[in-house]
């Protein structure tokens, strides 16, 4: 859960790499990580680079980086499982 800090006039992610916190529909707690589809790779290394991460696959989160992408005018994700 990205959040804005006014003080530090910086984007703060939650656990220092989740954007959005959601449930999936069988009641499994999922965090993402969006970002463009180029930068991918520099998400899932911020991923594994974190001191938070082992924790929250403890917890049995569902850990998925989000690549957007414009085709034909339209938006798309390609979905990364790194969980």
């Amino acid at each position: 859960m990205e959040k804005w800090n006014s003080w530090g006039r910086v984007r703060q992610d939650l656990f220092g790499f989740i954007d959005v916190l959601s449930i999936d529909m069988d009641g499994n707690t999922v965090a993402i990580q969006t970002t463009t589809l180029a930068n991918i790779g520099a998400r899932i290394k911020k991923i594994s680079d974190s001191d938070n991460v082992g924790h929250v696959r403890k917890a049995g989160w569902k850990i998925l980086v989000h690549g957007w992408y414009k085709k034909n005018n339209r938006w798309h994700v390609k979905e990364v499982d790194v969980s």
